[in-house]
């Protein structure tokens, strides 16, 4: 929790300016004299105390009225707290099918990056970075994930236990398409699966699985794609439009993320004969041009999103991507701030008009004048 102090009506702070300008005045005033015909007599009797303190009255006034302004500015003390609230709980379905090894990047900033010693990041190591920095930044998010190729499996329950998701979406390893043999089904690099379809539908059916009966106020799948519906046994829009058909409180929101546009895509390029990865005489991977487009179908991931009340990304590139995503916290995951108002107005209005009953108090008691 953190206070601050504020003024509703700062404004009335204005009234300070005539206090201290008549303070000024008095403390230039010279006090009343009295001609004698000689201070023999006034300086054996002395200076007494009402004397030396005829000032104080006129001094608790001008405070009394400076605490009387501060009070019609109506001070105020301001408590925020920050609520975590009560979570939401979250299904990531990730598509791992072969395509996602694909490169949305011009040739000028691939070798930019290989410059560096690096090599650019395909759409899945993409997709893989901003999910762990998403999964990072909860803090009462219960979070799942489904991953999905030709089928679709459940890897992770949604869960509190962020390290151990970090370290299960660390261990995925994409299908390369690289095969022994044209009759292999087998990944050469020990893929997770096999990435020789997208089956859409199956992965929003296993993760809206393991939210139906969640008890969470908020629940939500957020989808991330490069194509569109091949294989699997289920179609796309089944699960949306089942949703659809729920009253509000029970539905499941769907985020879909069109990841890569297909318009500056590129492949790790493959000797034909070793089937190893091309690299150049300094190591580097060499990238070229997929031998056809990849399929998208934008439409079916804009009405599964419509149908349940989410929004659709079109993320053509790494960056986009990303900006994307940042979106989707920002609208999504809103911080709640509880604000407290204390009024304070009241002690500095009690406490101005004490000092005006002193300062009367002294003018008709101990510091009376004559003539009055």
């Amino acid at each position: 929790m953190t206070s601050s102090f504020t003024l509703e009506h700062p404004w009335f702070l204005l009234g300070l300016v005539p206090v201290l300008a008549l303070a000024w005045v008095r403390l230039r005033a010279v006090p009343a004299a009295l001609r004698v015909s000689s201070l023999k007599t006034a300086r054996a009797a002395g200076t007494g105390p009402r004397a030396r303190v005829w000032w104080l009255p006129d001094a608790i006034r001008l405070i009394a009225a400076g605490l009387l302004v501060v009070a019609m500015a109506r001070p105020q003390q301001i408590d925020r707290e920050l609520l975590s609230g009560e979570g939401i709980d979250i299904m990531i379905a990730v598509d791992m099918s072969g395509s996602m090894n694909a490169i949305d990047a011009s040739e000028a900033d691939i070798q930019k990056i290989q410059s560096k010693g690096s090599e650019p990041l395909n759409r899945f190591g993409t997709a893989r970075k901003i999910l762990k920095q998403f999964i990072r930044e909860r803090k009462s998010d219960r979070i799942g994930i489904v991953i999905f190729g030709a089928e679709a499996y459940l890897r992770f329950p949604p869960t509190l236990d962020y390290v151990r998701l970090l370290n299960s979406l660390d261990s995925l390893v994409l299908d390369n398409g690289r095969r022994q043999s044209n009759t292999d089904k087998n990944c050469s690099n020990g893929c997770t699966i096999p990435g020789s379809g997208t089956a859409i539908g199956d992965a929003l059916n296993r993760a809206y699985m393991r939210l139906e009966h969640s008890k969470a106020k908020s629940k939500m799948i957020i989808l991330i794609t490069d194509g569109k519906q091949e294989g699997g046994s289920m179609a796309g829009v089944t699960v949306p439009k089942y949703i659809a058909s729920l009253p509000e409180k029970e539905r499941v929101r769907i985020y879909t993320f069109q990841v890569g546009s297909g318009r500056d895509s590129r492949l790790p390029a493959v000797d034909p004969l070793r089937g190893t990865l091309l690299r150049d005489r300094f190591g580097r991977a060499q990238y070229q041009r997929p031998q056809r487009p990849f399929p998208t179908d934008p439409e079916l991931l804009r009405q599964i999103a419509k149908l349940t009340g989410g929004k659709f990304y079109q993320s053509y590139d790494p960056k986009k991507f990303a900006k994307d995503f940042k979106d989707l916290e920002r609208t999504t995951f809103k911080v709640k701030v509880h604000t407290n108002r204390k009024e304070m107005f009241f002690p500095w209005l009690l406490a101005g008009l004490i000092l005006l009953g002193f300062e009367q108090l002294l003018r008709l008691t101990w510091l009376r004048t004559f003539p009055a």
